[in-house]
C-alpha cells in the first residue's frame, strides 16, 4: 500500500491574531463554537488533502523553485466573516488583505500544477480560521448584529516572511500540524534541497 499524508501549504498567523481573539471569544460565548487553538491559526495558500509520501520531495523541490526571488511583506488582519453564510455558519474567519497574497497564492497554484497536482476551484480568500460552529443550527439577524459590529475591527498587522509546506494529522481532539518544509522568503537566498520532505525535520507549528 502507498504511503500517504494529509497535507497543505500556509502561512503561520496565530502570535498576531491570538491577541485579538480573546473579545471575539467573549462577544460569541455560550459554547456553540469550538475555536481553534492559538498555535493552528494559519492562512492556507493551497490545501493539498492526502498526499503520497514519495512526492513530498518534488513539492518542495517545485515550491523551492517557485518562492526563492519572493520578498516579505506585511498583511493586514481585519474584520470577522463567517462560511457558508450567516443563515447556518459553519465557519467563522478573520479577513486578511494584502495584494501580494494572491500572488503569493498563484504562485503557489502553479508550482504544484505542474507536478499534475489540482488547482483549487474559486478564487482565492485569504482568511484565518478562528472557530467552527459545532452543530449547524440556524442563525439569523443576531448573528449578522454580531457580524456587522466586528466589519471593521482591526485585529493588527504581521509580516509575510516563511511559507510552510504542512503536514495535518487529524487526531480526536483536532488536526495537529507539523511543518515538513519551510521556505523563507528572502530573494536571492537558495533553500537546502537535502533537507525537503525528511521526517526528522518536522517540528510542531
Amino acid at each position: 500500500m502507498t504511503a500517504t499524508l494529509r497535507a497543505f501549504v500556509g502561512i503561520p498567523a496565530g502570535a498576531t491574531l491570538a491577541r485579538g481573539l480573546s473579545a471575539v471569544r467573549a462577544g460569541f460565548a455560550g459554547g456553540a463554537i469550538r475555536w481553534v487553538p492559538a498555535e493552528n491559526l494559519h492562512l492556507t495558500l493551497k490545501f493539498l488533502g492526502n498526499v503520497e509520501e514519495a512526492a513530498v520531495a518534488a513539492m518542495c523541490s517545485a515550491l523551492r523553485q517557485a518562492l526563492r526571488d519572493t520578498a516579505p511583506f506585511p498583511v493586514a488582519a481585519r474584520g470577522l466573516g463567517v462560511f457558508p453564510d450567516a443563515r447556518r455558519p459553519r465557519i467563522l474567519w478573520i479577513g486578511l488583505a494584502a495584494p501580494d497574497l494572491e500572488a503569493l497564492a498563484g504562485r503557489v497554484e502553479r508550482a504544484l500544477a505542474s507536478l499534475g497536482i489540482e488547482q483549487s476551484p474559486g478564487p482565492f480568500r485569504p482568511h484565518v480560521t478562528v472557530g467552527r460552529w459545532r452543530r449547524p443550527e440556524p442563525r439569523g439577524p443576531s448573528l449578522r448584529e454580531a457580524l456587522a459590529r466586528w466589519q471593521d475591527h482591526a485585529f493588527g498587522e504581521f509580516r509575510v516572511d516563511e511559507v510552510t509546506l504542512f503536514r495535518s494529522t487529524l487526531r480526536p481532539a483536532g488536526a495537529e500540524y507539523s511543518a515538513l518544509e519551510v521556505f523563507s522568503l528572502k530573494p536571492g537566498v537558495e533553500h537546502a534541497a537535502a533537507e525537503c520532505g525528511r521526517k526528522d525535520v518536522s517540528q510542531p507549528l
